[in-house]
């Protein structure tokens, strides 16, 4: 599968290199932030016995609220090496904070990738969700 790109201008989130350690959905997925003057990426490990299936239901979680939602909707990987905050003002931005929990004093990073409430969040969740399922047989 081709890595899933949310975001199009400034600030991108990728994600990339699905890895199954057991689970019906992928345990591991590199995680790439991308902008101006940015570039950080790290392998995360979901942690949930689904695997990332957690982060697919986020994503078409949002698409179905495309409308918009009040508050911020969060998903967080086990370790923390994966926070986002969603928020709605009639675009989507997530706030994307990723880091080197593994490490004492690791490296943290954040940014906010802005994309259109419609049709870029229904394909980020398409397309999430099919990065993080397994493949058919």
């Amino acid at each position: 599968m081709d890595p899933v790109v949310i975001g199009s201008e400034g600030t991108t989130m990728v994600f990339a290199d699905p890895q199954s350690l057991g689970a019906d959905s992928a345990d591991l997925l590199s995680v790439t932030l991308t902008g101006p003057d940015l570039h950080a990426s790290r392998q995360v490990y979901a942690g949930w016995v689904d695997g990332f299936a957690h982060l697919a239901t986020f994503f078409t979680g949002l698409a179905d609220q495309w409308r918009g939602w009040t508050g911020v909707l969060v998903f967080e990987s086990v370790e923390g090496d994966l926070r986002i905050e969603a928020t709605h003002d009639g675009h989507v931005n997530l706030r994307v904070t990723l880091s080197e929990s593994t490490v004492l004093d690791g490296w943290t990073v954040r940014a906010t990738v802005r994309l259109d409430a419609g049709e870029a969040l229904s394909d980020a969740g398409r397309d999430v969700a099919l990065l993080v399922s397994p493949p058919a047989a």
